[in-house]
């Protein structure tokens, strides 16, 4: 560890007590920053999914530091729909967070910024010339080119802006940290040395580790349950989830469960209605040491991503939690996230049309729960070996540090 304690500014819209890989992630780092070093985080009122959920005691669980948490207050509300509406809400968060910045002292060492969204990035371009700061950019998602991926925006006027707002921020930081292995070539061909990108995963604590494997794996169970995690926005293609539910419709055993937030969840429930799946519960969204629960009781859990090459690159955290709670993994997904199902031999991916594979292998799983075991036993390994915060923050650490 350097010498003295540094002063780190880090800029995240997602942070404690939300919900979401993006503010646990923000929220671990913070955590740990802070234990060394003198830390200010600026974000914005808890709002993802939506606001109403934080008025309930259960998510403020933590005992945190809030005296070094600058949250802003946009009064720009719901968002979603509204691509106007949308714009303004990033405009006014970028706004308040450039006057938080502005109220920071000049000795700031280091600036560590999380994006997407993009008000965030131009946060942390300021932050740099302003504070004369060294700047570290976390990249957990391709913006803009997920938002060509969901197909919501491509307007070419706006495209153009923001791929040139984009091949800035890359070029501006001094180190960028990628949660993705599939985003290392794709920022190299931006112009950007590879000896300034670092990998580090998206992880679980020794903690939830330790949930998981005192998790005693019941296998006799009368009813076996597949699950799905997480978003349900325009990124994810639930259409083999529902194909399944309907396929093990007449077999009382087996249960499915949603525990999710998002765009497209009123859809999902008007679906259920409508084809009368009533195998299958969704939910409500739950802190993470529920959630990590609940998957850990599940038998196969599921996992999906529109079919685009855009989404060839990423990995969704929910992958990483699957596995570490050593559950098998059945998943509509290609690209990086099929490789690393595939190299930790922890589960089956198929393309969105195999259902009838993806069918006999769940019927598979279900029916022989050794071989269920085996297979989300790998997956526990391979997430303790790669997906520890415990080894992968050291890596962070010495980013942070020296400026390597």
């Amino acid at each position: 560890m350097g010498s003295h304690m540094k002063k780190i500014l880090i800029i995240s819209q997602n942070f404690y007590p939300e919900i979401g890989s993006a503010a646990n992630r923000t929220k671990f780092l913070f955590q740990k920053l802070s234990e060394r070093n003198q830390v200010t985080l600026i974000t914005t009122d808890p709002r993802y999914p939506n606001q109403n959920l934080y008025k309930q005691d259960d998510f403020w669980e933590e005992a945190l530091d809030e005296t070094r948490v600058i949250r802003v207050k946009p009064r720009t509300k719901k968002y979603a729909n509204n691509i106007l509406k949308r714009f303004l809400f990033y405009l006014e968060v970028m706004l308040q967070f450039i006057r938080a910045i502005v109220g920071q002292g000049k000795d700031t060492d280091t600036v560590y910024i999380s994006t997407p969204p993009i008000s965030v990035g131009v946060a942390g371009l300021f932050a740099k010339r302003f504070l004369k700061a060294r700047l570290i950019v976390e990249v957990r998602d391709l913006w803009p080119e997920t938002l060509i991926g969901v197909k919501r925006w491509n307007n070419r006027f706006f495209l153009g802006f923001a791929y040139w707002l984009e091949n800035k921020i890359y070029h501006q930081a001094d180190e960028i940290v990628v949660n993705s292995e599939g985003f290392v070539d794709y920022i190299i061909a931006k112009g950007i040395s590879k000896q300034k990108i670092h990998f580090i995963p998206n992880s679980l604590t020794e903690a939830e580790f330790e949930c998981s494997a005192t998790q005693n794996r019941v296998n006799d169970k009368e009813t076996k349950t597949i699950i799905y995690t997480g978003n349900v926005g325009l990124a994810q293609e639930m259409d083999g989830f529902f194909e399944l539910a309907a396929r093990f419709k007449a077999n009382e055993a087996i249960t499915f469960k949603i525990i999710g937030y998002g765009f497209k969840l009123q859809e999902i429930k008007q679906r259920l209605q409508q084809y009368q799946l009533t195998n299958v519960t969704i939910l409500p969204p739950q802190k993470r040491s529920q959630v990590l629960q609940e998957i850990g009781k599940a038998d196969v859990a599921y996992v999906t991503l529109v079919d685009h090459p855009i989404f060839e690159k990423v990995i969704p955290g929910k992958i990483i939690d699957y596995m570490g709670m050593g559950v098998p993994i059945i998943g509509n997904v290609s690209g990086y996230s099929s490789c690393v199902i595939e190299k930790a031999n922890c589960g089956y991916t198929f393309q969105h049309n195999q259902i009838d594979e993806m069918y006999q292998k769940v019927k598979e799983l279900v029916e022989n729960p050794e071989m269920a075991q085996r297979i989300g036993c790998n997956g526990y390994q391979y997430a303790y070996q790669h997906h520890r915060w415990q080894q992968n923050f050291k890596k962070m650490e010495g980013i942070i540090d020296c400026g390597k």
